[in-house]
């Protein structure tokens, strides 16, 4: 057993990102421009890197405390003060970084929450003459280097969701590793409604990638058992999926790194490196300190969801795959609020089908991002053929984003939604009131949990 440092072990193999700024392509250097946001706690603070990202510009953000050292090992060619209207007047003297225009590159101070893109472009490509090659191809090909040479002739083993993000990773390591990949996904039961059986189905038809299938939902409800707490249900999840890999891999040849789907958005809403935290991803703050891997590998790191999707398509994955809606890797955990047992997650797939059934009868899910529906832990009265009844409250949620920092809610229209409402409390007993969720992000999250 070995400890696992997230941001301290193998930094030249864990991640895509300035810890990979300087890579080889046929003998020649190569080496991505990079510009750092310093975000003073906008309430939109991934604006501004989202707006440098589609100037085909590689940026990372840190908070404004980001010591002067962090801030210099990123090796930036540029700086952006990312103040938001949130702040105070003294919060410039806080920073730990001191002057930002000690670094000696070029500085932009944008002192409003809004991602001015025309302001950017004349900054960063007029004035810094950064080069616009962060690109999906040129990621991809990098992406693919480091995969190979992380192996080092080894096996990987590749945690497979059925997911747009660890289709990318299996493509990706696929393409590095070829044969050399074990590509394993376990139904920690807590999928949706036919999920499985899906997965399995298009990874083995479409993209032609044995995957080997772990039924371990009973381990998994069993550590679950009486558990409310929904950071405490993250953590139980992220290690129970990292011992049911280890034991994969007892099976298959012993491979020394994990491959894994955290995206941008996993790390900073988990907190990780020092940013406010808002709640902790099961593959980021929910991994357990010591596990069996030599290291953890995530190819996908530093890339926001529509940069995953880019990259999807441009490896030919079918857009079926590329652009299909979220699913959290703590699954229908997050979204049965309370305890989970069986009968609840029985419940949970089954509004949950018919919502998202409905949704895409309607032709909404071209402009829903994501959409489900939610068990609460909330029982009402209610009536049934004159009867009283005591039964649960569904919560639907539809939301329409681009890079799943920020959303906001879907005007369903109305006769949808009753339809939906009528269905639910008509084939589910369990369930006599149903409800709608239009709160954007921020305030609320996507999720519940």
């Amino acid at each position: 057993m070995v400890s696992l440092v997230r941001f301290g072990m193998l930094p030249r193999l864990v991640g895509i990102g300035h810890s990979l700024d300087i890579i080889f392509f046929g003998g020649r250097m190569r080496r991505h421009d990079t510009v750092v946001i310093v975000d003073f706690g906008a309430a939109n603070g991934q604006a501004v890197a989202k707006a440098i990202r589609a100037l085909n510009i590689y940026c990372e953000v840190v908070p404004y405390f980001a010591t002067a050292e962090r801030i210099a090992g990123l090796k930036p060619a540029a700086l952006v003060l990312q103040r938001g209207t949130v702040c105070g007047a003294t919060t410039m003297e806080r920073v730990a970084t001191a002057d930002p225009y000690s670094f000696g590159v070029p500085v932009l101070d944008m002192a409003c929450e809004a991602a001015d893109a025309a302001a950017l472009e004349n900054f960063l490509v007029v004035r810094c003459g950064l080069k616009r090659d962060w690109t999906a191809d040129s990621f991809i090909e990098v992406a693919v280097e480091r995969i190979r040479a992380a192996a080092d002739g080894g096996k990987m083993l590749l945690a497979m969701s059925g997911g747009v993000d660890s289709s990318v990773c299996a493509a990706l390591a696929h393409r590095a590793v070829g044969s050399q990949l074990v590509s394993v996904y376990v139904d920690h039961g807590l999928m949706r409604k036919g999920e499985t059986a899906e997965v399995c189905d298009v990874f083995g038809k479409q993209l032609g990638i044995e995957l080997n299938h772990i039924n371990a939902a009973d381990r998994f409800l069993a550590r679950l058992a009486g558990v409310v707490d929904p950071e405490q249900k993250r953590r139980i999840i992220g290690e129970e999926f990292i011992r049911v890999f280890e034991e994969a891999a007892l099976g298959a040849g012993n491979p020394e790194y994990l491959v894994q789907g955290t995206i941008y958005p996993d790390i900073i809403e988990s907190g990780a490196g020092g940013g406010k935290a808002v709640k902790a991803h099961h593959n980021v703050g929910g991994l357990p300190e010591r596990i069996a891997f030599k290291g953890i590998i995530e190819p996908l790191k530093y890339l926001f969801k529509d940069e995953v999707r880019q990259v999807a398509l441009a490896l030919g994955i079918p857009a079926s795959i590329a652009m299909r809606q979220p699913f959290p890797g703590p699954g229908l955990a997050v979204r049965c609020i309370g305890e989970i047992t069986r009968e609840r997650l029985d419940i949970l797939r089954e509004a949950d089908a018919i919502f998202r059934a409905a949704v895409v009868e309607a032709g909404l899910e071209r402009i829903a991002g994501q959409y489900f529906a939610v068990l609460t832990n909330n029982r009402s009265v209610g009536m049934d053929e004159g009867g009283r009844t005591y039964a649960y409250t569904v919560a639907l949620r539809a939301v329409q984003t681009s890079d799943y920092m920020q959303a906001r809610f879907v005007r369903i229209p109305m006769e949808v939604l009753a339809a939906v409402s009528g269905r639910i409390t008509a084939t589910i007993p369990q369930v006599n009131r149903v409800v709608y969720d239009i709160t954007d992000k921020p305030p609320a999250t996507i999720e519940w949990e």
